[in-house]
């Protein structure tokens, strides 16, 4: 009997989740890159979300730069029906679909910031090309301080010694945006197991806790600007988050807002006190703490919109923190 490509596709899943022994999601969620920098597939992964809303957003390998296959929805997969899905998940799926193939993606933990993506292609087109599989293996992207050189002083300036060791500034990363769209109009407050939310659907986009009219607040802004896109830098645990608005900064001002102003032709990332902050002269503005990378990409992207000023709600400890011109 001939099997179909989604029972195989089962078949393998039930095998990869009973060779497998404890883990959890959070193990496979993040932003991966392909360890293999010549690799002719999967490039880089992010997979983000909790249990009930998982998704998939995978790139692969294009000249000049990498092809965006887009983001889908993913699944993740217990060892058994009883056990809860985020502590013990041992696999993600998801499937990309092509007007001439199927690719289902399988990832499943390898080791401490690594995780093993197993990539079955179906060619549905008729071509008699072969069915394929191919094995790859991201790690998990953090950003190491590189080691340079020090040049030697010149000759008519005798070496000072140095009061400590001096972090090198790492080069201005690639901008990769990682932005979930959402609905304005159909956004809501809503109360999630005695936690105040802000969701669209079934997609939640921000949490406060007890804070319900903080929440409130906040969605009355989204509205006001009509915002329509969530970003991040640094998931799972963001460092930097903003919203735009069809891919642009917010633009105006709302009465009663709590902002600070900056100049985004003067912000500068510095080294200060052991941490890396985005200052403004003497004045920082967001603290990343040893994230030079983030700290790097989050300056980028305030350089990209424009962005003028910070936007709290509930300092000084706020639940919610925009950007806008």
């Amino acid at each position: 009997m001939k099997r179909t490509f989604l029972s195989a596709s089962l078949a393998i899943l039930f095998l990869l989740c009973h060779s497998l022994g404890f883990a959890a999601l959070n193990q496979m969620s993040g932003n991966w890159q392909n360890v293999d920098p010549n690799t002719r597939g999967i490039t880089a992964l992010i997979i983000d979300g909790n249990p009930n809303n998982l998704r998939m957003h995978a790139w692969g390998k294009c000249h000049p730069q990498d092809c965006d296959w887009g983001e889908v929805d993913a699944y993740a997969y217990a060892p058994n029906v009883s056990a809860p899905i985020a502590p013990t998940a041992q696999a993600v799926s998801a499937m990309y679909a092509t007007g001439f193939s199927q690719t289902l993606v399988i990832v499943t933990p390898a080791g401490n910031n690594m995780i093993r993506a197993e990539v079955y292609t179906r060619f549905t087109d008729r071509s008699n090309r072969s069915d394929y599989r191919v094995t790859y293996t991201f790690k998990r992207q953090l950003r190491a301080m590189p080691i340079r050189p020090v040049p030697p002083p010149a000759a008519a300036m005798p070496m000072r010694p140095m009061p400590g060791p001096m972090p090198v500034p790492m080069p201005p990363p690639a901008l990769r945006e990682d932005c979930l769209p959402f609905n304005p109009a159909t956004t809501t407050v809503k109360n999630l197991n005695g936690r105040w939310s802000i969701i669209d659907g079934n997609h939640l986009l921000f949490n406060f806790g007890d804070k319900r009219l903080e929440a409130l607040q906040a969605l009355k802004i989204i509205k006001y600007y009509r915002m329509n896109s969530s970003c991040f830098v640094g998931r799972p645990d963001p460092s930097f988050r903003y919203l735009l608005v069809d891919g642009k900064a917010p633009q105006g001002s709302m009465p009663g807002e709590d902002c600070v102003s900056f100049n985004p032709n003067t912000v500068e990332v510095r080294f200060i006190d052991g941490r890396w902050k985005i200052v403004d002269g003497s004045h920082w503005v967001f603290d990343f703490d040893n994230k030079e990378g983030e700290a790097r990409t989050a300056l980028a992207i305030i350089k990209k919109y424009g962005f003028t000023r910070s936007c709290f709600i509930g300092r000084p400890a706020p639940s919610f923190i925009y950007m806008r011109k």
